[in-house]
């Protein structure tokens, strides 16, 4: 996919309004050159080559910055691309002043995702993926358990990030959510027999 450069949005360049990602699409290339960007909603994975695919080294959610590497005039280490549907603004470094301040962030900001990493890559399944569901939760705004289902990253996403099964994620995701999300539908009735056809949630 292609990179999001400000060329490419110049009615957002310099306003606080910022610039929609939706779910799935890339902000940033790995190799490619830019500027720094800070998410302003929602939640992004940073990813980086790893053998034959690509592996999820960060999250970085609302209130975080991503392109970092900018600062130093390097390319970008990492492919940056929108867990949820996100919205991002280009971060100004003109200045002494600015740039110390976005390298102060950068660095605490790195300490905690890589604790947060850390959990997510340790214990049950199940504390894996609680973990990710409150990070998701605080990208969101809400509650630990004001998260909805149809808001959350597609279940291959949430398995890669948490080194799982689609369908760990699938059978866990249920337990996990708000008890408003997990109400069973009434069971469909056959039309031939009448007869009540057992639910099971569609993953």
């Amino acid at each position: 996919m292609k990179k999001i450069e400000l060329k490419s949005v110049p009615a957002l360049r310099g306003t606080p309004t910022g610039v929609g990602i939706p779910r799935g699409q890339t902000l940033l290339q790995a190799g490619t050159a830019g500027t720094v960007w800070r998410v302003r909603k929602g939640a992004f994975r940073l990813e980086r080559p790893a053998g034959d695919g690509q592996t999820v080294v960060h999250l970085a959610m609302a209130g975080d910055l991503v392109g970092v590497e900018a600062l130093c005039a390097e390319p970008y280490a990492c492919t940056v691309t929108a867990l949820v549907d996100s919205v991002v603004t280009p971060e100004s470094t003109v200045g002494e002043a600015a740039l110390t301040a976005t390298l102060a962030a950068a660095l605490l900001q790195h300490q905690r995702q890589s604790l947060d990493m850390a959990l997510m890559r340790s214990g049950t399944a199940p504390v894996r993926l609680g973990h990710l569901l409150r990070l998701l939760a605080r990208a969101f705004g809400v509650p630990a358990g004001g998260l909805e289902r149809k808001a959350l990253p597609a279940l291959k996403d949430m398995a890669q990030i948490i080194d799982s099964t689609h369908e760990t994620v699938c059978r866990e995701l249920p337990r996990l959510l708000p008890a408003r999300e997990r109400q069973t539908p009434a069971p469909a009735r056959s039309a031939w027999r009448g007869a009540a056809t057992p639910f099971a949630p569609q993953c």
